[in-house]
Parts: structure tokens; sequence; C-alpha cells
């Protein structure tokens, strides 16, 4: 019950402030910089956690972790949904979109079972996950910047009428 106690204010603290913040900002940063500066944020966290485990209060790892919350939400975890919704041409944004999410649900499922098994004192420890999920968010981060196009302001019925005149040999104005 303790445990339980804790995520939700984890989660109160985190989540749900991040998500609001995502709804406000999007327009205003871009789908890009917020999902590169969370993945950066977290990445920050996860080093500090890794680096100092042992050393830090409990409130010092429940700051950590409230943070890490509150940027995998005003981040990765928004517009992780957002994105493929908007850059995918709509022939194929329902396939695509799905593809991007089942790959995102295996690397949520393959993290928690690896953290439960690695983490283990037998094994490579709590502080080694941490920077193993430091180096993920880095990886994140410039995977993001590189790779993912910005939406800011792109209405997503005028993308789906270029690529409609496009296909049907329009030109454009």
């Amino acid at each position: 019950m303790r445990n339980a106690i804790g995520n939700v204010i984890i989660n109160a603290a985190g989540y749900v402030p991040g998500y609001f913040f995502t709804i406000f900002f999007i327009e205003r940063l871009g789908r890009r910089w917020i999902q590169t500066q969370g993945f950066l944020v977290c990445a920050l966290m996860f080093a500090i956690l890794a680096g100092g485990y042992t050393h830090l209060s409990t409130a010092g790892k429940f700051v950590c972790f409230a943070i890490a919350q509150f940027f995998f939400n005003f981040g990765p975890n928004s517009t992780t949904f957002i994105i493929p919704a908007e850059v995918f041409p709509s022939r194929v944004r329902g396939l695509a979109h799905g593809i991007s999410a089942a790959i995102g649900k295996l690397g949520a499922i393959l993290s928690a079972l690896l953290f439960n098994y690695l983490s283990g004192p037998t094994k490579i420890g709590l502080a080694n996950v941490l920077w193993i999920f430091f180096a993920c968010n880095i990886l994140g981060a410039i995977s993001t910047w590189f790779l993912i196009p910005e939406t800011r302001r792109r209405d997503a019925d005028a993308v789906d009428f270029d690529e409609w005149k496009e296909k049907n040999g329009l030109p454009e104005q």
C-alpha cells in the first residue's frame, strides 16, 4: 500500500502537470523541441540518480523521479502519440501510427523486464541500469533532433490536401 501511495504522489507531481504543459506549449515550442528536451532532461535525471543513488536522500530521489516523470510527459510520452498522427501521409497514417505505437510498447515492455532482471544485486545493479537509461535517452534526443520532422504550425488538412493535389497532378499554389 505504501508503494502504491508513493506511485500516486509521483504521478501527481510529474505525469499530470507534464501533459498539461505539453498541451499548452506544443504549438509554441514545437513537437521536435519538446520531445528532444524531454529526452535530455530525463537523461540528466538518470545521470544524477545513477551517479549519486547511494548518496541521495529519499527526498532527492523523489525530486529526480518527479522531474523525470514531468519531462517524460512534457516530452516523449506525449509527442510519440502526436508526431506519427501528423507526419505520415493520410493513406498510410493508421498503419504507420500503429507500427510506431507497437515499437514504443515493445520498448516499454523490454525496459520493464530488463530493469527488473538487471537491477538485482547479482546482476549489473541499479546504478548501471540507470546509466543504460541515460544512454537510451541521449540516443532518443539525437534521433529525434536529426530524424523527426517538425510539424508545428502545419495544418494536417492542408498537408492532406497538398498530398492529394500532388497525387492528382494538380499544381501547387
